[in-house]
């Protein structure tokens, strides 16, 4: 007989900045006999991450994204997002940098799919409808048109990326800007040849620079 049984509980605790908070519904196990808990770390992060999105409205994965778009890349402008392909590169690089000091599988993210332009998150155009819908996003770029897609936050998006900046982590913030900063002025080319260099397992099947295209928002 298992005698741990899944549950969930509230852990009292203090943010980045040294602030009390509660973060609710953690997922632990419990022994039925000795009434002990264990916890995996992860899944406190987690818990807080998806506490953290609750707060202001937006579903846990899309904190990075608004994150990213918050990030001021050099003298660039803050809150704003150009072209496909740099959005899914950026998604991708935040993910994987913040991998490399392991944090990578503990932000809530989007699953990435290997496709011939190159690493693409699963569901980030719905997501970006959603934002549009939620007036938290200026998505321009129809399907007819021939023009960058782009992705900017709104005055109410603003204030939304701008408490979450002042709540998560200061390693997600810098690894956020510092993707960004690298990115933000790249052509399709060097991104391919990048994740080539870094990423090989990806070589064989992203042949073709991951070019601008339009969308229907």
């Amino acid at each position: 007989m298992n005698e741990w049984k899944k549950a969930t509980i509230d852990i009292d605790s203090v943010d980045w900045n040294g602030n009390p908070t509660t973060i609710y519904d953690v997922p632990v196990e419990r022994n039925t006999k000795t009434k002990k808990i264990r916890v995996d770390p992860k899944a406190v992060t987690k818990a807080e991450f998806k506490g953290i999105a609750n707060e202001v409205g937006i579903q846990d994965r899309d904190v990075m994204l608004f994150l990213l778009l918050y990030a001021k890349p050099g003298p660039f402008q803050r809150g704003y997002l150009c072209q496909k392909y740099k959005i899914n590169k950026m998604l991708f690089y935040q993910w994987k940098d913040l991998e490399k000091i392991g944090l990578g599988n503990v932000i809530p993210r989007d699953e990435f799919e290997a496709k011939n332009r190159g690493p693409v998150p699963k569901n980030l155009w719905n997501d970006l409808k959603r934002l549009k819908e939620m007036q938290l996003l200026k998505v321009d770029g129809g399907e007819k048109e021939k023009k960058a897609v782009t992705a900017e936050l709104t005055d109410k998006g603003v204030d939304i990326a701008r408490k979450l900046w002042k709540r998560v982590a200061d390693p997600y913030l810098g690894i956020t800007t510092s993707v960004k900063n690298q990115l933000f002025p790249m052509n399709p080319e060097m991104i391919k040849e990048m994740v080539h260099a870094e990423y090989p397992e990806f070589k064989s099947k992203y042949k073709y620079a991951d070019k601008e295209e339009t969308l229907k928002i």
